[in-house]
């Protein structure tokens, strides 16, 4: 099983995805390179997660989307590439709380203005999928952040999900967890399967 985490910085991306791969590895930047060589690495063990933390040609797009002023400077070409066999989980910060710059990252990023261009991805991407019969992504979810770095809190809580087995209703939220997550998602390919 594949998830695939994507969003601002200081959303709980890079945690998450430790959090849920099985081999303990970090899988930074994903790209078509590396997802075909995880795919052998798991072949005959479905239920062994493994998670990114990011997808190289999705963030390279939002962020000089949302920042076009930036002078980027990178001439890397990305490989744009449908992932049918991954779960897309995008995780933004709660509006009222995203009104910071993300220090330590590797640009100094102003998060009010990446986060509303997630959001509108997630928006975007998830009618597209469904569109084309689920065959960019496996779901998609929405994870709403509430990190408030004054009080020393972080919580986290699924806003919307998007799958051709489960829905929203099927899911209980009251406490969000990376680990339920997993559940959620192993259950969706659980009953594809059976279905």
């Amino acid at each position: 099983m594949f998830i695939a985490f994507e969003g601002p910085d200081q959303t709980g991306k890079s945690t998450s995805a430790l959090n849920l791969t099985n081999d303990g590895a970090h899988h930074y930047n994903a790209t078509k390179a590396m997802h075909a060589l995880n795919q052998k690495d798991i072949e005959g063990q479905p239920d062994l997660p493994i998670a990114y933390d990011r997808i190289d040609w999705f963030t390279h797009m939002v962020y000089r989307l949302a920042l076009p002023e930036k002078d980027w400077a990178d001439e890397r070409p990305r490989t744009v590439f449908a992932m049918p066999d991954t779960h897309l989980v995008i995780r933004v910060h709660r509006e009222d709380l995203s009104d910071f710059i993300a220090p330590e990252e590797v640009i100094e990023t102003p998060i009010a203005r990446v986060n509303p261009v997630y959001r509108h991805f997630y928006d975007s991407f998830s009618q597209l999928n469904r569109a084309r019969g689920y065959s960019l992504f496996r779901t998609t979810s929405l994870i709403e952040v509430s990190n408030d770095t004054e009080a020393g809190t972080f919580s986290q809580q699924l806003i919307e999900f998007d799958s051709p087995i489960l829905t929203m209703g099927d899911i209980w939220n009251f406490d969000f967890t990376d680990n339920y997550l997993l559940t959620v998602l192993r259950e969706e390919e659980r009953q594809r399967i059976t279905v």
